[in-house]
């Protein structure tokens, strides 16, 4: 039977190999899918390198529990309900933004026609610093949250 933190662990674990799995495929194919990203200066690459260290390192918390002897904590009863907002609100929020900002980059980039508003262009610098801040969100959160779940459990007074 599955505990509350085991459950956490699992989304934890689930979240961080889809979103990172979908960030190096969606990257790479990024210029053939029509991405304005300056592929000279290697922009998708540098987004890898922006965004996967983070879910990488819930990965290695997640491999190192695996065999680690001292087993993370179990939440008390009358906090599961906010671990299951605290560990999914932050990654769906995360995968909207994320999705909303690609498309605001690549819409922002395009031509225009004569008829439509000005929209100014969101420069690879802004794009960088919005997923920062996405980024920031899940440090607060899931980062904090993780470092319980997979950490090892406090030791006992003697």
């Amino acid at each position: 039977m599955s505990t509350p933190s085991q459950s956490a662990r699992a989304a934890i674990i689930l979240y961080s190999l889809g979103i990172s799995g979908f960030l190096i495929v969606f990257l790479i194919l990024a210029q053939p899918l029509g991405m304005r990203f300056d592929y000279g200066k290697q922009e998708n690459l540098q987004l890898i390198d922006i965004v996967l260290p983070t879910f990488f390192g819930y990965l290695g918390a997640a491999s190192h529990f695996l065999f680690n002897a001292n087993r993370g904590r179990e939440i008390d009863d009358q906090n599961v309900t906010m671990l299951r907002i605290m560990i999914h609100g932050p990654f769906i929020i995360f995968i909207l933004a994320v999705a909303s900002l690609f498309y605001a980059h690549n819409v922002s980039l395009r031509p225009l026609l004569a008829t439509e508003p000005r929209i100014d262009p969101m420069e690879f610098t802004d794009l960088s610093r919005y997923l920062s801040v996405c980024l920031a969100l899940l440090a607060a959160t899931v980062g904090i949250i993780s470092s319980y779940l997979f950490g090892s459990p406090p030791k006992e007074k003697e």
